[in-house]
């Protein structure tokens, strides 16, 4: 795994949502978070099915149907680069304060796929974030994901990396902690989602 290569490829993914989300009173760093966090849950996901591993499927009393299992979490949780990892490391080192629990954040995530009035954050639905990020993945997947990834095993890296420095951009108007569980929160329940999700 080049970390160097994926740092520099990762600069134009941010330089981009810098771009996309400027607004008159500076970029909306939410906004960019939200895509961010999701994409680096979405390509989790993602490596998942490249990769042919396999998930647990979990299907509400809706029909939704939810994408658990060791194969997606050894991308978002427990892998040595994984978005956990990422999150792990931009607290420690931008902030003083002890690491949330990010097993309390699974467990709340897994609970709330049981909620069909979940948002993410309180703010957005997550069958529309996952509609967001879908269409951004596909819109950069080809000029962007591909070119700056060797395999699919790099994408969750690619974004985890990118979600870092947003919530380093957002440091200013938000605490360490609060941007930590913003992002796995988002990224934790977009990771579960495919089409048959929404």
């Amino acid at each position: 795994m080049n970390l160097d290569r994926l740092s520099h490829n990762a600069s134009a993914i941010i330089k981009m949502f810098n771009h996309v989300f400027k607004t008159e009173d500076g970029v909306d760093l939410q906004k960019a978070l939200l895509y961010a966090a999701g994409l680096a849950g979405y390509a989790c996901h993602q490596a998942v099915l490249a990769t042919k591993g396999e998930f647990v499927v979990i299907e509400r009393k809706d029909g939704k149907r939810f994408y658990m299992g060791n194969a997606v979490n050894h991308f978002l949780l427990e892998g040595e680069y994984s978005v956990l990892s990422f999150c792990n490391g931009f607290i420690a080192h931008f902030s003083k304060e002890e690491c949330p629990d990010a097993m309390e954040l699974v467990r709340n995530a897994v609970a709330a796929m049981q909620t069909p009035d979940y948002r993410i954050w309180n703010y957005c639905a997550p069958d529309v974030a996952y509609g967001l990020v879908k269409e951004c993945w596909d819109g950069i997947y080809d000029n962007m994901t591909a070119k700056y990834c060797e395999s699919p095993e790099e994408w969750p890296v690619l974004f985890a990396i990118v979600a870092q420095n947003i919530m380093a951009q957002a440091l200013e108007k938000t605490s360490a902690s609060q941007l930590y569980c913003m992002a796995l929160e988002c990224a934790l329940y977009i990771s579960k989602m495919d089409d048959d999700s929404i």
